[in-house]
């Protein structure tokens, strides 16, 4: 009863704490936002939040497979319920907040909490890999100009590529794992197949966001937006990437959409993800619970007529 208690206590602190930190993350621009929201269509916000919520669902895929070949083959729902709770986490300061609570509920499935770590860690190296790799071939091919020489920008892609090696893969999550992570060729195109949904619908939408601005630009906006993740990602101080995300989208976007633009636009993406991650993450736990009292509704009476 005492650790029950204990882990209520802890789960609620959680939640209150990502709720702050969140609220924190807008706290003072909410004004701009509104003026964004209103300079845009109702059609094309809903439709930049579905498509964020579609490429969200990408992603969690992506951890339920990396789960797998770290040797936990999770429910899909309880095993969505469990990324996507866990993943609001990212919105307190320090990157291990989200795998710790992953890995606190996934033990719920006698998932051993190094393979959850595992797990973890290698889906955030994707997002960095797939998110460098991605920019920097926008990059190379004019799409997006970049304050930094050529050079860098080739370096940045040679290094992600080899980062995603399934070799490399292979050896960085079996030494945290502590036991061999089976990653081969085909889980490999299959994760890059899911993460490159994943940066597609985001570019989509950040068109959606943009009223007026041709379809062309969505490989800047791509580009820009999938290097200004994976810079927030490596920030771990900045809960969910806030303030240095921002910043650097709006200093690759400023040559096309100017400073207000740009700025606009990465609120409007904060909003955007922010609710999404809020909406996923309630109506997966919300339907593992649905199927959890459903199975418990339909266990067999023990006791006679």
């Amino acid at each position: 009863m005492t650790d029950t208690r204990y882990l209520t206590a802890l789960r609620v602190a959680f939640l209150v704490a990502v709720a702050v930190f969140a609220w924190y993350g807008l706290h003072g621009r909410l004004d701009e936002v509104g003026a964004a929201l209103r300079a845009t269509s109702a059609l094309g916000v809903a439709g930049a939040f579905v498509l964020v919520l579609l490429g969200l669902l990408a992603t969690g895929f992506v951890w339920l497979r990396l789960m797998r070949v770290a040797g936990a083959d999770l429910p899909l729902r309880d095993g969505l319920a469990t990324f996507f709770v866990g993943q609001l986490g990212k919105y307190i300061p320090g990157s291990v907040w989200s795998i710790g609570a992953q890995a606190q509920m996934a033990g719920r499935n006698s998932v051993p909490r190094r393979s959850t770590v595992a797990a973890g860690l290698l889906f955030l190296g994707y997002h960095v890999a797939t998110g460098v790799a991605a920019s920097s071939v926008v990059v190379l091919v004019g799409g997006l100009a970049v304050p930094w020489p050529p050079g860098v920008t080739v370096l940045l892609l040679a290094t992600s590529v080899l980062g995603l090696l399934p070799v490399v893969v292979r050896r960085a999550g079996s030494r945290v794992a502590g036991r061999q992570v089976a990653v081969d060729l085909g889980d490999t195109l299959l994760l890059l197949a899911l993460m490159a949904a994943a940066w597609s619908a985001y570019s989509v939408a950040l068109v959606l966001l943009s009223p007026g601005r041709p379809w062309v630009d969505m490989a800047a906006f791509g580009g820009a937006f999938a290097l200004a993740y994976a810079s927030g990602v490596v920030i771990v101080a900045a809960p969910a990437g806030f303030g240095a995300r921002e910043a650097l989208f709006v200093v690759l976007l400023t040559p096309l959409l100017g400073v207000p633009g740009a700025t606009a636009l990465a609120l409007l993406a904060r909003v955007a993800h922010t609710a999404a991650d809020g909406t996923m993450a309630a109506g997966w736990w919300y339907g593992a619970q649905a199927t959890r009292r459903r199975r418990g509704s339909g266990r067999p009476a023990t006791a006679p007529r």
